[in-house]
């Protein structure tokens, strides 16, 4: 504070405000509730999934569904329906196997280091705590 100093009639003051409110236990609630909010749980689930899923991966099985559909509402026979289920498989499992191929050529030339998870979990303990993480005063 860059002013003078409260005074002890100011202090004295200030304390029973203090303690008046702190009885208040609805607004002690809104006030240690407020600010930002914890991220959703599907939030966290598409971080997830989109750290460890290429673009590509996720594009051809875009891609590879919608022609499929557009396939399969044309021709709704059964034999249709299961070859084009084969196909789809088929051509996400290729992505998915060449974006980990290509992942794994890359940290072999020195590209990208592999991620130990003991050093990942000691980067996450070492970062700046959320406002949603703080334990209440």
């Amino acid at each position: 504070m860059d002013g003078p100093a409260l005074s002890g009639w100011e202090r004295r003051l200030l304390e029973e405000i203090e303690s008046d409110l702190r009885q208040d236990t609805r607004l002690d609630r809104k006030l240690s509730t407020m600010g930002a909010k914890a991220p959703g749980r599907v939030r966290r689930v598409c971080r997830g999934v989109g750290r460890r899923t290429s673009a590509g991966v996720v594009l051809t099985a875009l891609m590879m569904t919608a022609i499929c559909l557009g396939v399969g509402v044309r021709t709704p026979a059964t034999a249709v329906l299961v070859a084009l289920g084969v196909v789809w498989v088929a051509t996400v499992a290729a992505a998915v196997a060449a974006s980990e191929l290509l992942r794994r050529r890359r940290e072999a030339r020195g590209g990208i280091e592999p991620v130990d998870p003991a050093e990942f979990r000691e980067r996450r303990e070492r970062r700046e705590r959320r406002p949603w993480n703080r334990p209440e005063a």
